[in-house]
């Protein structure tokens, strides 16, 4: 039935429907600002766009920023699988484009990078790998810089410390938070703590699931993810995921409201959440992958920045990696108010150690 034809109300109501989405493309339309100096005005030699790559095969999301196009490149590995955190990065890290040029990915199948053709598609470590190795390339022919820097966070520090090991040549220096090690033995140690806080605070319900679930098998739960879903909701009310919280709510809207991001970049963000798990990526790689095992030694300075209170990938672990890993150059550096983000739950700390330890390295432009 055309419009004309239609009742006066209907037709009203399909021309209110059509505004508001309108009105809701237009406000949520995919931007970011331009970087201005203290007096207010644009920096001259900056840079702040949004752009899409192609990436082993697929199109790829990133957000590119920095005052000076003269400063070295800092690229940021989210966490996950799937778990596009521009919008975190961007809220708490943005103190970091004063010094370097700062990219902001999302990853393949996540954020922005989401395709819904990788849902019949196999994911693997080893592609993520080879895509940090093209972005780095690009990256570096585009700017003229001979290497650059990584910032990896929780499942990023996996394919940020393998890209470090194969392709040393691209970078100049690594920083790992909430970073992986050995992750069937951390995902024990992690169950074991939730288990023995629900019993400290007499929490009948969390002990009773925590003990249906079982200990976990080689990283993985007998029920397989519903199991460590379960896991993480109770290591988050005990404080073992984010130090002095019970819920990620703060994370979530903080992400969801980035301007980078537009309405259907949003869905995407939500349907990335969940490709990695309808391609069993989780529990066929992530969780019972061992760095301990596969990357001993590295040829680049390496920096653990690491939670005092993170047992979702329990820094304890962590420790025991950076003690027998052998790099030119490593340290280790407690957040003592953090679990397993210091780069969000400490970002002036996070920020200001990052751009110091950086900035002694050196680096030719």
């Amino acid at each position: 039935m055309s419009l004309i034809k239609m009742h006066p109300i209907a037709v009203s109501i399909v021309v209110f429907i059509v505004l508001v989405i309108i009105v809701i493309l237009i406000i949520t339309r995919p931007h970011t600002s331009p970087l201005l100096n203290s007096k207010g005005d644009l920096c001259s030699n900056s840079i702040a766009e949004i752009s899409s790559v192609k990436i082993g095969g697929i199109k790829q999301g990133i957000v590119i920023r920095g005052e000076n196009i003269e400063n070295p490149i800092l690229l940021f590995l989210h966490g996950g699988p799937g778990f596009a955190e521009t919008g975190l990065f961007r809220h708490f890290n943005h103190a970091l484009e004063k010094n370097f040029i700062v990219v902001y990915w999302d990853q393949r199948g996540a954020g922005r990078s989401y395709h819904k053709t990788l849902n019949d598609q196999p994911m693997t470590i080893d592609q993520f790998v080879s895509d940090i190795r093209e972005l780095a390339n690009y990256l570096r022919m585009r700017f003229n810089k001979e290497k650059i820097y990584l910032v990896a966070h929780s499942w990023g520090t996996i394919i940020g410390m393998l890209a470090i090991k194969k392709y040393p040549e691209l970078f100049y220096a690594y920083v790992g938070t909430g970073q992986c090690a050995n992750m069937p033995e951390g995902e024990k140690i992690s169950y074991k703590y939730t288990l023995n806080k629900a019993r400290e605070e007499n929490n009948e319900k969390a002990v009773t699931e925590l003990k249906s679930i079982g200990e976990p098998v080689n990283g993985v739960y007998q029920e397989g993810l519903p199991g460590t879903d379960t896991q993480r909701k109770w290591l988050l009310r005990f404080g073992g995921a984010a130090y002095g919280r019970q819920d990620w709510n703060n994370f979530i809207k903080i992400l969801l409201k980035t301007d980078e991001y537009s309405l259907m970049d949003r869905i995407k963000l939500l349907k990335g959440m969940n490709l990695s798990v309808k391609n069993q990526m989780v529990e066929r790689e992530f969780l019972s992958f061992n760095l301990m095992k596969s990357v001993k030694e590295v040829n680049v300075p390496v920096y653990f920045f690491l939670g005092r209170h993170d047992y979702q990938i329990p820094s304890v672990v962590a420790e025991e990696y950076f003690k027998m890993l052998k790099a030119p150059k490593k340290e280790l550096i407690w957040f003592e108010q953090s679990a397993h983000s210091p780069c969000f739950e400490e970002a002036e700390k996070f920020n200001r150690l990052v751009t110091e330890k950086f900035s002694a390295d050196a680096y030719q432009k």
